[in-house]
């Protein structure tokens, strides 16, 4: 089961902004395509903040193996995470919202 942890707008120059709700933390954030350094290294850079930035993590373009869509893989840290890292899909919602969301962020927890 896939837990949505928030909604966000894709604009026109192909930034994300949003906002990532859990039980604890409610975080605006922004995604932001970069140009990519390596095969390995992201393709877009997330940021926490309004107007000053902070760095949170990163997200790698990918394509579903079975639908064929293209969705982000998010990679989300602070310290009110502990150790671990919130691992998230960015996909694209079927039609937008009413607040004009076109994207949700979908948390799946694993089995440890």
């Amino acid at each position: 089961m896939a837990i949505t942890l928030g909604t966000f707008t894709k604009l026109d120059d192909g930034v994300f902004t949003g906002t990532l709700k859990t039980l604890n933390v409610t975080a605006n954030l922004t995604i932001i395509p970069v140009d990519k350094q390596s095969d390995n290294a992201p393709d877009h850079r997330v940021y926490a903040g309004n107007g000053q930035r902070f760095e949170v993590g990163a997200a790698w373009s990918q394509v579903a193996k079975t639908s064929g869509e293209t969705y982000l893989n998010l990679k989300i840290g602070a310290p009110e995470f502990g150790p671990n890292w919130v691992r998230a899909r960015l996909v694209k919602l079927e039609h937008a919202t009413e607040d004009g969301a076109t994207h949700m962020a979908l948390w799946e927890p694993r089995d440890r």
